[in-house]
């Protein structure tokens, strides 16, 4: 099977790209800008090199695509540049893969299309509010893939609206943030600290799951969200990512916001299999710790 993954350069990406290689795939890792600790991140694999907002056209022909490629408000800050990259660049990839023979589409969505939460539990059904540019951008990726199962049924497609993804490298995100600060020894604003938290999501959970859904059948078009179990206080989370860490810096908690959990009931159904959050926080941790030794 030869997958196409975009926003191979990024976190996410590369992961996924590197995953996909190792279990036995030929994989296309589509990157942006061409740098040498990007090309040495991705061994063993074929890149080429896009700037999908102007258009792509793959080199091989590909069974399935992995979309992960996006501006995010921290690099593109003014949103209706964002809105319009993003939007391009979906519109033209998933062109690109259709005429290259995909049947198989996942497309990192993200909990940003929902907008403002309002729910004590968000699933896929939770309504949308007032999303914000990256969110919206998003929504009209999800709408695109509506379509395109609608007219081409041997299409099968997910899109994932994804928490806050952590790992070695992770960033743009509380966790990763806090892990940040954690190791430079300072201190954490968290809020609520007694509020049950599952917005965590491994990247490595996240690479096994787009691996499976890949090598099975998919139909039509299905949003899902992707979370831990066993959910436990945000101040717990925060002291496991420590523990992992080694450190040991202090936490002012505050109040104010709305704290909500994430369902992974639909996902299950796919196979995904969900990390328990407080193992996950602690092997955070560890891994950030370990890449700030490298």
């Amino acid at each position: 099977m030869r997958v196409a993954v975009t926003g191979a350069g990024g976190f996410a990406g590369s992961h996924i790209a590197r995953h996909l290689k190792s279990a036995g795939m030929d994989v296309t890792a589509v990157i942006r800008s061409v740098h040498p600790d990007t090309l040495a991140s991705l061994p063993h694999v074929d890149v080429q090199q896009a700037d999908l907002a102007s258009g792509i056209t793959f080199s091989t022909p590909i069974n399935a695509l992995v979309h992960c490629a996006a501006e995010i408000p921290a690099r593109c800050p003014d949103p209706d540049k964002l809105y319009a990259a993003n939007v391009d660049a979906t519109r033209n990839v998933l062109s690109a893969a259709l005429d290259a023979g995909a049947t198989r589409i996942i497309f990192c969505s993200s909990m940003s299309a929902f907008g403002t939460i309002t729910a004590d539990l968000v699933t896929p059904q939770t309504p949308v509010s007032d999303p914000d540019s990256y969110g919206r951008s998003k929504l009209a990726g999800e709408t695109m893939l509506d379509e395109m199962v609608a007219a081409r049924p041997e299409i099968g497609s997910v899109s994932l609206r994804l928490p806050g993804i952590v790992g070695p490298g992770s960033h743009d995100n509380f966790l990763s943030a806090a892990a940040g600060r954690m190791l430079a020894g300072d201190q954490i604003n968290a809020r609520n600290p007694d509020a049950p938290f599952n917005n965590i999501l491994p990247v490595a959970s996240l690479a096994r799951f787009v691996e499976h859904l890949i090598t099975h059948t998919l139909l039509g078009h299905t949003r899902l969200t992707l979370a831990a179990q066993n959910p436990a206080p945000i101040r717990q989370i925060l002291a496991e990512i420590q523990a992992g860490a080694g450190t040991d810096v202090p936490v002012a908690f505050g109040s104010g916001g709305h704290s909500f959990l994430v369902s992974s009931k639909d996902a299950c159904k796919f196979g995904y299999q969900p990390p328990d959050a407080c193992q996950a926080a602690r092997q955070f941790g560890q891994d950030c710790r370990d890449f700030k030794d490298l």
